[in-house]
């Protein structure tokens, strides 16, 4: 029986690192590398041995191709990262109907069902790992729909963690600040965007996997997530959304 690792939206920035950290630091047999660029992913697999191209695209929410090579091969999952996501920064009133689907499906569906059908071929040991926000931590305008699925995905990661204590299997939910990938616009209007405390895609996948491995459920990459998390736990939920809509707005 293969041990394998599972992780999706592999071929961006923060889900190759995980790729390639898990790779070198993980005893596992195959890392099925979950995209839906063909290209891409051939790329990941001749980079990494350990990686099996799982082509499928998550925005249908089904994970119907992973699923049936589950059945199939009946591993056992040792890891399981759901990394893939999209957002929108914007007014929600401009955000087309379809796009909002869409986020709904790869941000907050399909890590539950991928997770649903993953969890029968884990054991004792098990972890999963959701790539979630600091944007979970309070509402934030302008980014209303990346905010408000961070918070379902925090949420389902903690409640879920606590029903799978008996099973010793862990979950943590990975919320940090700003990472620095491709997901990230640069410039508004030929002026350069800043993110504070932007971090570099290593960093959140090393602290990551170490909070994963001691047990934790949250884990927080980066001194913006622990600042935030903090912060709004203490300032009112309006004023945290009124600073924060006065630093966004101009790139809206």
């Amino acid at each position: 029986m293969a041990v394998i690792a599972i992780v999706t939206g592999a071929t961006g920035g923060l889900g190759r690192k995980f790729v390639e950290e898990i790779a070198l630091s993980e005893e596992i047999d195959e890392i099925w590398a979950v995209g839906r660029n063909a290209e891409k992913l051939e790329s990941l697999r001749k980079s990494c041995s350990k990686v099996v191209p799982v082509e499928e695209d998550l925005s249908s929410g089904k994970c119907s191709r992973i699923g049936e090579l589950l059945d199939q091969k009946r591993p056992e999952v040792r890891i399981l990262v759901n990394n893939a996501g999209t957002a929108y920064m914007g007014l929600f009133e401009e955000m087309e109907e379809e796009r909002v689907a869409e986020l709904c499906a790869i941000n907050c569906t399909a890590p539950a069902v991928l997770t649903r059908r993953v969890l029968p071929y884990m054991k004792e040991g098990a972890r999963i790992l959701n790539i979630s926000s600091a944007s979970s931590f309070q509402p934030n305008p302008y980014l209303t729909m990346y905010s408000a699925s961070k918070v379902f995905l925090t949420n389902f990661s903690r409640a879920l963690g606590e029903e799978l204590k008996p099973r010793k299997i862990t979950v943590t939910a990975v919320c940090p600040g700003w990472v620095d990938t491709g997901m990230l616009p640069r410039k508004k209007d030929g002026k350069e965007i800043r993110y504070p405390g932007m971090i570099s895609p290593e960093q959140v996948v090393t602290v990551a996997l170490k909070d994963s491995a001691g047990g934790r459920a949250l884990s927080l990459p980066g001194f913006f997530a622990k600042y935030f998390s903090f912060y709004s736990k203490v300032m009112p939920t309006r004023i945290v959304m009124r600073q924060w809509s006065r630093s966004v707005r101009k790139y809206v």
